[in-house]
């Protein structure tokens, strides 16, 4: 039994080409589908695998993830789980036999070199730019707008109330240390 699954897709018209394609794909291998999922995440479709699935039919590879290390590491799962992969429009067929450790090694030092050109595309850009005189980084001066601004009678109230730091960082969608440093900066803390 295999899983069709379909990315999802604003375009009705893509999402109904993806659909019949993976159908079309299926019968020509021979493969039988148990469903085709579309509007679900790829991390929806794992925990639909059960222990008959015996693979997963996709349009693309982009359908296991947004980027390289996502789609390593949905292609791990896959391989955990003696998966097939059907990748249509590359014409992939993973695996258990060719999901070795070689080839996730490889998947890596794509990521690496990835990561390493764009790094190296922004230092040139900003040295490029640094050189022709623009002024790099938040202009002098520049008003910071503080989420935490204007609450500092509602953050002392709830301090007195013994509400913990951690609590009033979740309720204003801040980090704790946020919290601490602002406490602290505007003299909060309530004296013992």
């Amino acid at each position: 039994m295999f899983i069709g699954y379909i990315q999802n897709n604003e375009d009705k018209t893509e999402q109904i080409r993806q659909y019949q394609a993976v159908q079309s794909f299926a019968k020509e291998q021979g493969l039988k589908l148990d469903c085709i999922c579309a509007n679900y995440t790829f991390a929806d479709i794992k925990e639909m695998i059960l222990p008959q699935t015996e693979g997963i039919v996709i349009f693309n590879i982009s359908a296991l993830g947004d980027g390289l290390a996502q789609i390593k590491e949905n292609l791990l799962f896959c391989r955990e789980h003696k998966l097939q992969i059907y990748s249509i429009e590359e014409g992939y067929h993973f695996n258990e036999n060719n999901l070795t450790d070689d080839f996730f090694k490889g998947i890596d030092i794509a990521i690496d070199v990835r990561s390493n050109l764009i790094s190296q595309n922004v230092k040139k850009v900003l040295k490029k730019r640094k050189n022709e005189g623009v002024k790099l980084g938040r202009p002098l001066g520049a008003l910071i707008k503080k989420r935490l601004e204007g609450k500092e009678e509602e953050i002392r109230k709830l301090l007195a109330q013994k509400v913990t730091k951690a609590e009033i960082a979740r309720r204003f969608n801040v980090t704790r240390n946020t919290v601490f440093r602002f406490v602290k900066r505007n003299g909060l803390e309530a004296k013992l």
